[in-house]
C-alpha cells in the first residue's frame, strides 16, 4: 500500500487517542494490517534503484504529506499524538527499506515478518485500487467527522 493511504491511517489513530504509547503501538500494528489487504503498489520492493522510483515515493508522500498538514492546521489540538502515529505507520516500511539498502543483519528477521504478512501477489491497479481508496477515505471520515 502506498504511503499516503499508511499516514491518513497513523493519523486517523493519533486523532483517536490521548495515550502516545498506544497511538506508536497501533499506529506500528496498523501498518501490517493495510499490507494485509490485496492492494496495489507501485514498487515491487521498498527498494529505490531508478530515478522513477524515487519521484513515485516523493509524490506519494508529499500528497500524504499535505493531506495530513491540511487536517493538522484544521484540527490542531493533536499534533503530538497525529505525529506519533505518522512516525509508527511509517517505520516499518523505513526498517525495510534500511535492510534492502544497506542489508543491516539485525533487521533481516524484521524484513521477513514484514515482507510475509505483505500481500503477496501482485495485482493490477484497477483491482488494488478499491482498497486503497476504501482506506483513504475510511481514514479521512475518522480524522474529519470524529
Amino acid at each position: 500500500m502506498g504511503i499516503t493511504p499508511h499516514m491518513l491511517v497513523g493519523a486517523a489513530i493519533g486523532s483517536q487517542s490521548p495515550n502516545l504509547w498506544a497511538v506508536f503501538s497501533l499506529g506500528f500494528i496498523s501498518h501490517f494490517m493495510l499490507d494485509l489487504l490485496p492492494h496495489w503498489d507501485y514498487l515491487n520492493a521498498i527498494k529505490i534503484d531508478k530515478p522513477s522510483h524515487l519521484v513515485k515515493i516523493f509524490l506519494d508522500a508529499v500528497l500524504g504529506s499535505l493531506l495530513v498538514l491540511i487536517l493538522i492546521l484544521i484540527y490542531p489540538q493533536n499534533i503530538l499524538m497525529i505525529m506519533t502515529g505518522l512516525v509508527a505507520v511509517l517505520l516499518p516500511d523505513v526498517l525495510q527499506f534500511l535492510y534492502n539498502t544497506f542489508r543491516f543483519k539485525i533487521l533481516q528477521p524484521f524484513s521477513l515478518i514484514h515482507h510475509r504478512i505483505h500481500y503477496a501477489q501482485k495485482i493490477s491497479f484497477w483491482k488494488g485500487a478499491p482498497a486503497v481508496i476504501v482506506v483513504s477515505i475510511v481514514a479521512l471520515f475518522v480524522l474529519i467527522f470524529l
